[in-house]
């Protein structure tokens, strides 16, 4: 009678250390990535009443009810001083500090204040690992999330590379711009019409094994046709 017991209590001890193991095992499904733009900007660089609408619209998007399950995000290291820049160097002399307007457009904090309101919609933190100009730091980082999507926020110029660097082929680059000209003259005159129309709208969808990139667009209503 002891002995059957001891069975039964040895037998059940294992049965809820296997429980308990089942319920904190970790979930090691490979997520599926999206790569993103910042959101529009003002001439002084930063984030415009347009970006402020098209941030708010991701959250619609990328949002708790979406499609996208996004339980990380991932965007370029911010500059770490909003208001001003670092010293520089000018002929031997330190100039400190400079205008937040003549900050190098690449280290803003365009991307970080892009994602922010979705981050706090979701309840989950923005991660700033790399700079803008490493890609392969950005894919070695986002490589190891597990468990749920990844949206990721980048300098469109870098956007590709980073797709690059998590495996895809064949990627597009980031149009830098659309531009329509027309052009029209008398003898040795003319004159050329440039209508610049910058794009902010397009997401780069990278499922596993991240060889195969499409690209779709936000679709932000007011802000995109």
């Amino acid at each position: 009678m002891r002995f059957a017991t001891i069975v039964v209590t040895v037998a059940m001890a294992a049965s809820i250390a296997l429980g308990g193991a089942k319920e904190t095992a970790p979930n090691t499904t490979e997520p599926e990535f999206f790569l993103i733009r910042h959101a529009e900007k003002k001439l002084n660089g930063a984030i415009s009443a347009k970006g402020r609408r098209r941030a708010q619209c991701l959250v619609k998007i990328f949002g708790k009810d979406s499609k996208y399950n996004i339980q990380h995000i991932m965007v370029q290291r911010p500059y770490p001083h909003s208001r001003s820049s670092p010293c520089v160097s000018r002929r031997r002399r330190l100039v400190c500090p400079c205008p937040a307007n003549t900050l190098p457009d690449k280290l803003s904090q365009r991307p970080y204040n892009t994602t922010l309101p979705l981050a706090n919609a979701l309840g989950i933190e923005i991660d700033t690992p790399c700079n803008y100009n490493h890609p392969k730091c950005a894919a070695d980082f986002a490589l190891k999330y597990r468990g749920g999507n990844v949206l990721i926020g980048w300098e469109h110029g870098y956007l590709s590379r980073v797709s690059k660097a998590l495996g895809g082929k064949h990627v597009k680059r980031y149009p830098r711009e659309w531009t329509t000209r027309l052009a029209f003259g008398f003898c040795l005159l003319a004159v050329m019409l440039i209508i610049v129309v910058l794009r902010f709208d397009l997401i780069y969808n990278q499922p596993p094994p991240y060889t195969n990139v499409t690209v779709t667009k936000e679709d932000c209503e007011g802000l995109d046709k």
